[in-house]
C-alpha cells in the first residue's frame, strides 16, 4: 500500500493523543517511550503539517489569476473594493459581499485589524469561481 500521507504513523498516534488532551509524559508512558522523545514526534509533526499547509498556498498561488497585496495600514473598508476592482478586470465575479469579505478576513487573519486598519500585509487569492484565500 502506498503511504498518503507526510505523517508517520507514531506522529498520527501522538498528535491524536495530544488532541484528547493527554500531556506529553501520558503519551510516553502510554506508547513505552520518554517524554523527550514525544515531544520530538510531535515538533517534527508540527513541522510536516506546516510544509504541508505552504506547499497548499503554494498551489493555491499558482492556480489563483489574480494576486493582491494589500499594506498594512489599509482601511478594512477599502479592502473589498480593492478585490471587486481586480476581479472586474479579469472578468472574474467574486462570490463574497462586502461584509462577507471583511468577516472572512477576520476570520482567516485573527489580530490583523484594529480600529479599523490592517496590522500587517495581506495577501488576497481571486481563484476562477470566485473564491478568495487570504494569506
Amino acid at each position: 500500500m502506498q503511504k498518503r500521507s507526510f505523517l508517520t504513523r507514531q506522529q498520527v498516534e501522538v498528535l491524536g493523543l495530544r488532541e484528547l488532551g493527554l500531556t506529553q509524559r501520558e503519551i510516553a508512558e502510554r506508547i513505552g517511550t520518554t517524554r523527550e522523545n514525544v515531544s520530538i514526534i510531535e515538533k517534527r509533526a508540527k513541522v510536516n503539517i506546516e510544509r504541508c499547509r505552504e506547499t497548499l498556498r503554494e498551489w493555491e498561488r499558482i492556480r489563483a489569476p489574480i494576486t493582491i497585496k494589500i499594506p498594512k495600514g489599509t482601511d478594512i473598508f477599502d479592502i473589498p473594493g480593492i478585490i471587486f476592482d481586480e476581479a472586474d478586470r479579469d472578468e472574474i465575479r467574486v462570490e463574497l459581499n462586502k461584509l462577507e469579505i471583511i468577516a472572512t478576513l477576520e476570520r482567516e487573519k485573527k489580530g490583523i485589524i484594529r480600529n479599523r486598519l490592517l496590522t500587517g500585509d495581506l495577501e488576497v487569492l481571486v481563484m476562477k469561481d470566485g473564491g478568495l484565500s487570504v494569506y
